[in-house]
């Protein structure tokens, strides 16, 4: 696995999937994006009821609708994701301790960090 990355996106919901998008199209092409759940998406997999994307899409969406266009976003970039993964510890040098089946205990480099965690 890759140890160094411009962005480490701490978050796999909504907003950490639109900084992931919205850092990629503006140029930033090394980005990683750590989420602790099995797969990406965040709690609008359990919103079922529309409302959702009016603003960004431009038509009603439920929550996994919303959520699924981002994870495809993701995916048409060939965004790194890792899912199981949960983050032990961040810091001031912006070292990521991450921990999941595959890995193991291990770190990446980050230039930048975005917290997207939402309100947990």
């Amino acid at each position: 696995m890759k140890k160094n990355y411009d962005i480490v996106i701490i978050g796999g919901g909504p907003a950490g999937l639109a900084a992931a998008i919205s850092a990629y199209d503006k140029g930033v092409k090394d980005i990683l994006v750590l989420e602790r759940e099995d797969k990406t998406g965040g709690i609008l997999n359990q919103c079922i009821h529309n409302g959702f994307g009016l603003t960004r899409f431009k038509e009603s969406l439920s929550g996994p609708e919303y959520a699924a266009r981002f994870i495809g976003e993701v995916a048409k970039r060939d965004i790194q994701v890792l899912v199981k993964t949960t983050v032990l510890s961040v810091s001031k040098d912006k070292t990521v301790t991450a921990i999941n089946e595959d890995e193991g205990v291990f770190m990446v480099q980050a230039k930048a960090i975005i917290l997207a965690m939402g309100c947990r």
